[in-house]
């Protein structure tokens, strides 16, 4: 089924550089984001993600936008729940050399068979393919990217 035949669009994993564009309120990452919640495009946020953006941009105003990207209609968390989540992520890490936090983000996208949203497109490009299947990679830059993606 395509996406315009009335299917959920598929997921995209946000990655670190997208969510502290949203830590910093940059307006063109926020901009786009809120674009495509209204779009209906879901978006996950892994919360090792969420951590190093919140490592990076310590204030309680990053607190208070990254809660506020969780609460938008079309995004959904994706924690650590178990131990065979943590042996996946620990697997990604040995594989493709990736921190914990960007790990998490392919582990994710790996899992789900969803792109990852970012802002540093050669980073995934060159990791893309260490996973048993390559990564997609949606770059925010991309001038033909918009709500519809």
């Amino acid at each position: 089924m395509s996406e315009d035949s009335g299917a959920a669009p598929t997921p995209w994993v946000l990655d670190v550089s997208v969510l502290v564009g949203v830590a910093r309120n940059d307006h063109g990452v926020m901009a786009l984001i809120q674009g495509l919640d209204a779009a209906g495009r879901p978006l996950v946020i892994p919360v090792l993600a969420m951590t190093a953006a919140l490592l990076n941009i310590r204030s309680d105003d990053t607190e208070d936008l990254l809660h506020g990207l969780e609460q938008l209609d079309n995004t959904m968390t994706a924690p650590l729940r178990d131990a065979e989540q943590a042996a996946r992520l620990a697997d990604v890490i040995a594989r493709t050399g990736l921190d914990p936090w960007d790990s998490q983000v392919a582990a994710v996208a790996d899992a789900a068979v969803c792109p990852v949203l970012t802002l540093d497109g050669g980073k995934w490009r060159q990791h893309a393919g260490a996973l048993d299947e390559p990564l997609h990679v949606i770059e925010i830059s991309d001038p033909d990217l918009g709500p519809d993606g």
